[in-house]
């Protein structure tokens, strides 16, 4: 009788220690899926934030040292060639105005136009040249956090089979957070673009020091260029362990 007493209370034991878990394991798993979606928003809104800010240094730097600089060095040489009686900008304006005829109105109208032409296509190459690397970057970095995030959220669906122990349940959240490979993700995608926005915003304020008008201008442009790509050509990481 003592015996079968026995085998009773560890069955109830058993039975009460199997049906408190559920409870604990299906509010575990509601809360860290309803954690991981706000997560997973805010790791993109933050990378998307930075990547923008990195886009307007380039950006700023393309309008404020490089557009006075191409235009300065384009004027500079169709002045030459004025000086030098070779066919040119200035020549095709100064006969416009010498004869105010339709035809020559029209040429130099048409000069103009392939002037400015030239001079926009060499700025949009440099600025696709700078701004390509970081949104090639920005699209990787993002496919791959929502990869990350799809990954941990179908982990999340299974995590409970591998939960022994239910007690705390933020100790137990960060502990899953480990497992699926996100603890500290946002922490460190913040680091490293913050150090790549702040190298950025270095470089273009030292580009914007240089004197367009300056016979260097060109080598300087150059050098501040060739460290921006290598700032942002650097692969960032997404949080992955």
């Amino acid at each position: 009788m003592r015996v079968k007493n026995i085998g009773v209370l560890a069955v109830l034991f058993l039975f009460t220690a199997c049906a408190s878990i559920p409870k604990e394991t299906v509010l575990l798993s509601q809360t860290l899926g309803s954690d991981l979606q706000i997560l997973h928003q805010s790791h993109n809104d933050i990378t998307d934030l930075y990547f923008k800010k990195i886009e307007n240094d380039i950006n700023s730097f393309v309008d404020d040292v490089y557009v006075p600089f191409v235009i300065h060095y384009a004027l500079k040489s169709q002045l030459q060639d004025y000086k030098d009686g070779k066919p040119c900008l200035y020549s095709v304006i100064e006969l416009a105005g010498k004869q105010e005829g339709e035809e020559e109105a029209k040429a130099a109208i048409n000069d103009m136009q392939e002037f400015l032409e030239a001079a926009q296509n060499q700025i949009s190459g440099k600025r696709k040249e700078l701004l390509l690397p970081i949104k090639q970057q920005h699209s990787e970095i993002t496919k791959s956090i929502n990869q990350s995030y799809e990954n941990a959220l179908t982990a999340n669906r299974t995590i409970t089979a591998y939960l022994q122990s239910l007690r705390k349940l933020k100790g137990t959240q960060q502990e899953a957070l480990s497992m699926i490979g996100l603890e500290g993700a946002d922490t460190l995608l913040t680091n490293s673009l913050v150090k790549v926005s702040e190298q950025v915003e270095k470089a273009v304020e030292t580009g914007k020091k240089i004197d367009a008008q300056s016979d260097d201008a060109y080598k300087q442009i150059q050098k501040i260029t060739n460290q921006i790509k290598e700032i942002t050509n650097k692969k960032q990481s997404n949080g992955e362990k």
